[in-house]
């Protein structure tokens, strides 16, 4: 299975956010321990890097960069795909950006916590505890 991992997630763990961690940790634990592949976007990454940043140094931001991209891959989306998500009608477009990306490499679902933000997602949309129940560890 195919996981894009939106940007919300990421920073749920690299940013320890309480209350929220331990489900979006256990989606990234669950798919490496089933060696499911999963994907974000380069933007997103662009936005982790920026939040990491701060209260940190260069070459610790960098470093947790390297962590995730260790075990993330970055989805393969360009200018068609921006083009498209344009096309999309999302009221964010960032999300819609999300969700072109999660399409480009032909992603099963997208995991996010803001499932009503990707009604218009033409990829299954899951939260970390929906994702977590439907695909638990076996």
């Amino acid at each position: 299975m195919r996981v894009f991992l939106d940007t919300n997630v990421l920073l749920d763990v690299l940013l320890n956010r309480p209350g929220l961690v331990v489900e979006s940790e256990g989606v990234i634990l669950r798919c490496e321990k089933a060696g499911d592949p999963m994907f974000i976007a380069w933007h997103g990454l662009a936005t982790t890097y920026y939040l990491l940043r701060r209260g940190r140094t260069e070459a610790e931001a960098m470093q947790e960069v390297d962590k995730l991209l260790a075990w993330a891959r970055v989805a393969d989306a360009g200018d068609a795909h921006v083009r498209k998500a344009r096309g999309f009608g999302f009221p964010d477009f960032e999300d819609a950006l999300q969700a072109a990306s999660a399409a480009a490499c032909l992603a099963d679902c997208i995991v996010t916590r803001n499932v009503a933000d990707f009604t218009k997602s033409q990829v299954v949309v899951l939260t970390p505890a929906e994702f977590l129940a439907k695909f638990p560890d076996s």
